[in-house]
C-alpha cells in the first residue's frame, strides 16, 4: 500500500499575516517571514525548485512506515517561531496525526533553520509564528473522500453530544474529525464544547482560542444556535478577547 502527502500553502498565526506585507496596529507596515534556500553548491534548477517551504517539505518529508502500518492519516498543523536572524525556533504540534508523522515533520522543518528571511514590523526584523499544513493520505483516497469521512464523523459526534447526551463518545469523533479538517471552526466550537461538558474546561479553551487565531465563527447566526450548550457563555467569553483565558482558568 503507497501513501501520498499533499502539502498546503503556509498561513501565519500570532500576527495573522499573509504572503505579502500588510498594515497592523498603529498603522505599522508588517513582512511576515518568508522562505528562501541559501544560495551555496545547488545549482540554480535546484534553487528555483526549492522557491517555496512547500516545495522543500514534499521533496523531504517521508509517511513514515508505522504511521502508515496503523493507517494514520489526516492534516499535521505544525507551528513555528521565525526569529529576526532567519532560524527555526519553538516548534509545536498544533495538530498530530501521529507521533511518527510529528517526529518527520519537524525533523524536517528543522533543516530549514537559517534558510529564512526574518518578517519585519516597519524596518525592524522581529520574531514571528507560522504554520504549516500537510496532509498525509493514502493513495487510494481522494481529499473529496477525506472530507466525507469528517462530515460523517461530525454527524455521528452531533448526534451523541444533542441527541444521547453523551458527550465522551461524541468527543472521540470530534478528535477524528478534527484530524481530517483541523482548521474547521465549527468542529473546534463544538468540540470545545464537548470537553467543557466533560470538565475539560482548558481544553475547550484552547479549541475556542484556536478559533479566534483563525479568524473567527462561522457568524452570528450560527453562535446563537449552540446558545443552549453547557459553556456556551463561556465561550463568548473567550472570543472576545485573551485576556479571558487567565480568568476562566482560575475559576
Amino acid at each position: 500500500m503507497k501513501a501520498f502527502i499533499i502539502f498546503l500553502l503556509c498561513m501565519t498565526c500570532s500576527l495573522i499575516t499573509q504572503g505579502q506585507n500588510r498594515k497592523g496596529l498603529n498603522g505599522a507596515t508588517i513582512t511576515p517571514p518568508k522562505f528562501i534556500r541559501i544560495p551555496g553548491s545547488m545549482s540554480a534548477t535546484q534553487e528555483q525548485e526549492f522557491q517555496s517551504i512547500d516545495d522543500y517539505m514534499k521533496t523531504h518529508v517521508s509517511y513514515p512506515a508505522e504511521a502508515l502500518k496503523r493507517y494514520k492519516y489526516g492534516t499535521e498543523v505544525i507551528g513555528f517561531t521565525v526569529t529576526p536572524q532567519g532560524e527555526v525556533s519553538d516548534i509545536s504540534i498544533i495538530n498530530s496525526v501521529a507521533s511518527e508523522i510529528d517526529e518527520e515533520v519537524t525533523a524536517v522543518l528543522k533543516t530549514t533553520n537559517c534558510m529564512w528571511k526574518p518578517g519585519y514590523i516597519n524596518e525592524e526584523a522581529v520574531p514571528m509564528e507560522k504554520e504549516i499544513s500537510v496532509v498525509f493520505k493514502l493513495e487510494e483516497q481522494s481529499v473529496t473522500e477525506i472530507v466525507e469521512r469528517a462530515r460523517v464523523d461530525f454527524t455521528r459526534a452531533c448526534e451523541m453530544l444533542l441527541l444521547k447526551q453523551k458527550p465522551r463518545q461524541a468527543l472521540k469523533y470530534f478528535d477524528r474529525g478534527i484530524m481530517l479538517l483541523p482548521k474547521d471552526r465549527t468542529f473546534l466550537a463544538l468540540r470545545g464544547l464537548t470537553r467543557y461538558d466533560t470538565g475539560d474546561k482548558e481544553g475547550a479553551i484552547r479549541d475556542w482560542t484556536r478559533i479566534k487565531q483563525l479568524g473567527g465563527t462561522e457568524g452570528e447566526e450560527y453562535m446563537q444556535q449552540l446558545r443552549t450548550l453547557n459553556g456556551y457563555e463561556d465561550l463568548l467569553i473567550t472570543m472576545k478577547g485573551y485576556e479571558e483565558m487567565s480568568a476562566l482558568l482560575s475559576k
